[in-house]
């Protein structure tokens, strides 16, 4: 057993000890406490300023209160539904932190009550920001009336909420668990896979709704009966508008919630095995300081809030690279300040993540812009059959994944290179590898500094993406802030001032970049977090279970289990994809049904004279999307759970990569494919080849919607499916470590 923990108890005389780690105790006591203060003073700040702007319309204000009802009467449900899977988790997660505590009962509790407040933080997280973007998007109706660029400050400043919350509400979560359990870091894993659960429902539930909705509403309003995208006649508009909100407000708020967390908690059980192997806590709180110090580059991103309509993605580049500018001087900072001369080899293992995020995000613009060849030929193929569009998308989709795999894979290479090196001179400064760690455990010294150091490069350069995350998520809301607008707009048209639907239709362009760059960006993320949970999970075990278990020399590709845990690994995301299309296909079959119906049955709703029963649509997402959710997440739970009980930790290994390599394969290609056919489609309707309405555009509208399931339900899901796969791994580790009663079936 292992309820005395001696790596925590040393810890602790750490954490006693003000005097021998002056730095460690600032960045825990006065840092970070004042980054969250700080976070939570400018959200009140913010909302206060646009709570306070004049009222200007009477009617959109109306519609814009309906989108918000519907969000939050779905959202609700969907809690009921996540607190479903929390009571039926909670004890088998509550057994997991039985081996923590010297009361194995008081262990249990403890570390069931941290994971539900990992979930509730994260839903929490996910509605507030979700409530700031359903009264943003009316006020930047308003706003750009009379001027387009104070519309677009507002919608900034709208997701701004959402980036700064998510951020200020795990670093404090994380921070009062260290605090109140006087530094027991395994019980964090809890938290962090709570946080998961929470952003894979979200997710999917939030996808499954919308791509509902959208797909109901352009394949019977846009595609049959020849009306606008927004016309206040299609009955599934409203529900079309909820759905932005609840997949890309509350569900990527949940899921980039969840990514910093992951890395946060993964690096400081990483920096616990660095701590036991050279005796500096530094390496603890490293990713937590730096991540909630990369907050402050939201507010200095805010002096650059300046839209250009003739090239807006210069608007978007301008703040991103400020906001990369600012973390870079930050890093540069925080990494001499915390690991001396080291720290400016750390710095080049920082800058390799930051740079593989860029080139992730300039790849992603190239395939989903429509000025570009690879949307552009989705655009040329739409002219000759719905067929050869889809065709082209997928082919976009496919060929879109090899590049970003590339950096991805070299990154890895690199930052791990340069934290090897960096632990081979670090052992050169103490004359020999060390036979014993501090702990005074026999260590084989040669293998174990060389590999710590090494994946806390990895780590590096995956907490440097992580810095700009608030920023991110700001210009990811800002995107369903500014569709809702232009819809509302629509809708509303006779309070519409001339040219509003044209400038609020640029800001939602922009908002379908960046919402594309944030998809690709998390993405990367979740990869650059996997790859570190999947080093931490095989520092643990080897932590955990001592001389008992040596996993590093069971990992070995001849033998059958680690292939068929790759392969199981592997294939799971085509089984989740899968489920996730299911689920959106019977949706959308039943919302097609339903607004045809209406437009047939309901007097003079095909001319504007009634209006259409838009609650009954929103019903008929809502309902298909809560009770399609749940099956998804606990088959792949129950997948791996089996899996660790009946094979141990070393298929679990094999598993957790095969699963980071299908799950980036199979993002990636969805995400930026359905991008792809999203653009096309909005390039004609600006009146390439015959505009709306054109043969061309009803073979792009279709397209469309071969591409919404693709770009915003299955593709953003593997993102935290990744996360999920790992936390999941890392919580029940001690459990998987005390099973695997199959792991001796074959002889070798």
């Amino acid at each position: 057993m292992l309820f005395t923990l001696p790596a925590i108890e040393k810890f602790r005389e750490i954490l006693s000890n003000f005097a021998e780690n002056p730095v460690f105790f600032i960045c825990i006591f006065i840092i970070i406490p004042l980054t969250i203060i700080s976070s939570l003073i400018c959200i009140f700040l913010i909302y206060r300023k646009i709570n306070n702007l004049e009222k200007k319309t009477v009617k959109m204000r109306e519609i814009s209160g309906d989108i918000k009802h519907g969000a939050k009467v779905y959202l609700k449900d969907q809690a009921k539904s996540l607190f479903k899977i929390l009571a039926i988790l909670f004890i088998p997660v509550g057994l997991t932190g039985f081996e923590f505590l010297e009361n194995p009962f008081l262990g249990i509790i403890l570390t069931g009550l941290i994971f539900l407040l990992g979930s509730l933080s994260s839903l929490v997280a996910g509605y507030i920001g979700m409530i700031a973007a359903t009264k943003s998007n009316i006020l930047v109706v308003e706003a750009s009336m009379d001027d387009p660029n104070e519309g677009f400050r507002l919608a900034y400043y709208g997701g701004m909420i959402t980036g700064l919350l998510n951020i200020s509400m795990f670093v404090l979560g994380i921070w009062l668990i260290l605090i109140l359990t006087n530094g027991n870091i395994y019980l964090m894993v809890g938290y962090d896979f709570g946080a998961s659960i929470s952003a894979l429902l979200a997710q999917v539930g939030g996808g499954i709704f919308t791509k509902s909705a959208d797909m109901g509403a352009d394949l019977v309003g846009k595609y049959e009966m020849d009306i606008k995208e927004d016309d206040p006649r299609n009955p599934a508009i409203i529900a079309d508008l909820v759905g932005d909100n609840v997949g890309d407000c509350a569900g990527r708020g949940a899921d980039l919630f969840e990514s910093a967390s992951s890395d946060a908690i993964g690096g400081m059980i990483l920096g616990l095995a660095i701590f036991i192997l050279i005796g500096d806590p530094i390496f603890i709180i490293a990713n937590i300081t730096l991540i909630a110090l990369g907050m402050f580059s939201l507010f200095f991103t805010t002096f650059f809030l300046k839209i250009d309509f003739k090239n807006p993605s210069k608007s978007i580049w301008r703040v991103f690279l400020a906001c990369t500018l600012f973390n870079m001087v930050l890093i540069v900072i925080i990494n001499l300040l915390f690991f001396g001369i080291f720290g400016i080899w750390f710095v080049f293992s920082s800058l390799i993540g930051l740079v593989a995020v860029f080139l992730t995000i300039i790849i992603t613009t190239y395939y989903t812009r429509s000025e570009y060849k690879p949307t552009k030929r989705v655009v040329i193929a739409s002219q000759i059959s719905p067929s050869d569009n889809i065709v082209a998308g997928l082919s976009t989709g496919f060929s879109s994944v090899f590049a970003p795999m590339i950096v991805f894979a070299l990154s890895i290479v690199g930052s791990y290179i340069i934290g090897h090196f960096i632990g081979t001179q670090y052992a050169d400064t103490m004359g020999v590898y060390p036979s014993t760690n501090i702990l005074g455990d026999s260590i084989n010294g040669a293998f174990l500094f060389p590999l710590a150091f090494g994946i806390w490069g990895v780590n590096m350069a995956s907490v440097s993406s992580d810095i700009i995350i608030s920023t991110v998520l700001s210009f990811d809301t800002f995107g369903p802030i500014a569709d809702n607008a232009a819809g509302i707009a629509e809708m509303g048209h006779e309070e519409a001032s001339p040219g509003l639907r044209d400038n609020l239709d640029k800001l939602d362009a922009i908002g379908n970049t960046t919402k594309a760059i944030a998809k690709g960006f998390a993405l990367i993320c979740g990869g650059f977090s996997s790859i570190v949970m999947f080093f931490t999970f095989l520092l643990s075990t080897n932590t955990l279970a001592g001389d008992s278990l040596d996993i590093f020399n069971f990992l070995d590709l001849y033998n059958p289990l680690i292939i068929m845990g790759l392969c199981i690994g592997t294939v799971l995301s085509v089984l989740f994809t899968a489920m996730v299309f299911k689920a959106v296909q019977k949706g959308s079959m039943k919302m097609v049904i339903e607004v045809r119906h209406q437009f047939k049955t309901i007097p003079g709703l095909k001319e504007g004279k009634n209006k259409p029963n838009y609650d009954e649509c929103i019903n008929i997402c809502a309902k298909n999307a809560l009770s399609s959710m749940m099956k998804p997440v606990l088959i792949i739970i129950g997948i791996e759970l089996i899996i660790g009980i009946l094979f141990g930790p070393m298929v679990i290994a094999a598993f957790l990569i095969g699963n980071l390599i299908g799950c980036l394969i199979m993002g990636l290609w969805q995400s930026i494919g359905g991008a792809s056919f999203d653009n096309a489609k909005k390039a004609i309707e600006a009146g390439l080849f015959g505009g709306k309405g054109s043969f061309a555009h009803k073979s792009a509208i279709i397209g469309d919607t071969v591409g919404d399931p693709l770009k915003d339900a299955a593709g953003p899901s593997m993102n935290i499916l990744i996360t999920t796969i790992n936390t999941l791994a890392l919580t029940f580790l001690p459990i998987f470590i005390m099973c695997g009663f199959l792991w001796n079936i074959i002889p070798l």
